[in-house]
């Protein structure tokens, strides 16, 4: 009994040595997240969104125009993202504007999912470090599921695994599932393509979603570590579908749904350039 009780004293000490680790690494992580944020006015990047419908075994019931977009380099220094082609043709809105109209535009259309609302959740664990990685698990935390910060409630909602450079703490790999409600949104449709106004809409990024981001670093070719930047090369969704939506909605645009299906499933790749300069990175 007394060997027992030393043995659960240990487990409970390394259980929260683990929880204690990975609320450091995850704080040096958000850190490493914010540098590389300026850093972008040195690159710029184009990317590719493909969305389908899919039925419940993952066949394809309708596929969605894909959508091209660029990084805008506004007069605040600061990218943005901005439609320069559809794939079914459509000319894209202001695609003749000032960058700042451009980017203008496109503010109104926030990316459902923010990283660093998970790396900003503190309840993980460390699972390995290895390999000059280390990667953490991060469970939902229902304390925070009301916080005001979308960013932070959102994060406490989601389930993930976190793979961190061991280096640098940047993450490399988040991949995970929404479990909670902290995601849910509902917006006003902003239509940039058709007159007609809609009714609020809900986000489909949300209980029940499941997502994979991987970054990339985009080495500085003069090897200058401060203008070296982290980029994120390919992302996947998958989210759940009510099938009363007739409509899907996507960088001001609204494309008629004509098929019911299960889930959602959009796919993006990023190729990055450095900004006057002619070297040019794919990912696939």
């Amino acid at each position: 009994m007394f060997i027992r009780s030393i043995c659960l004293v240990c487990a409970l000490s390394s259980t929260a040595r683990s929880a204690g680790d990975a609320a450091a690494l995850l704080s040096r992580s958000v850190d490493a997240f914010r540098a590389n944020e300026p850093k972008q006015k040195h690159w710029n990047w184009q990317t590719v969104e493909t969305r389908e419908l899919v039925d419940r075994s993952g066949k394809t019931a309708q596929r969605f125009p894909s959508v091209t977009s660029e990084a805008v380099l506004g007069s605040d220094g600061r990218r943005c993202n901005a439609v320069v082609g559809w794939g079914d043709g459509r000319k894209p809105y202001l695609a003749d504007a000032s960058p700042d109209q451009r980017c203008q535009a496109m503010n109104a259309i926030a990316p459902p999912f923010p990283p660093l609302g998970v790396l900003l959740n503190r309840r993980g664990r460390v699972l390995e470090k290895a390999n000059g990685a280390i990667v953490i698990a991060v469970e939902p935390d229902k304390s925070r599921l009301k916080d005001p910060d979308f960013d932070i409630r959102c994060g406490a909602s989601i389930r993930a695994t976190v793979k961190l450079d061991a280096a640098i703490f940047f993450p490399l790999h988040i991949e995970g599932e929404v479990l909670e409600s902290g995601c849910d949104t509902v917006f006003k449709a902003v239509n940039q393509y058709e007159t007609m106004t809609r009714a609020p809409m809900s986000s489909s990024f949300r209980k029940g979603s499941t997502f994979r981001v991987e970054w990339s670093l985009q080495k500085d070719r003069t090897g200058d570590p401060g203008k070296s930047f982290w980029i994120a090369a390919s992302q996947h969704y998958s989210q759940p579908w009510d099938n009363q939506n007739r409509v899907l909605y996507y960088w001001g645009r609204q494309v008629a749904v004509t098929r019911e299906g299960h889930r959602l499933v959009k796919d993006v790749n990023t190729t990055a350039q450095e900004f006057f300069v002619g070297s040019e990175l794919i990912f696939r």
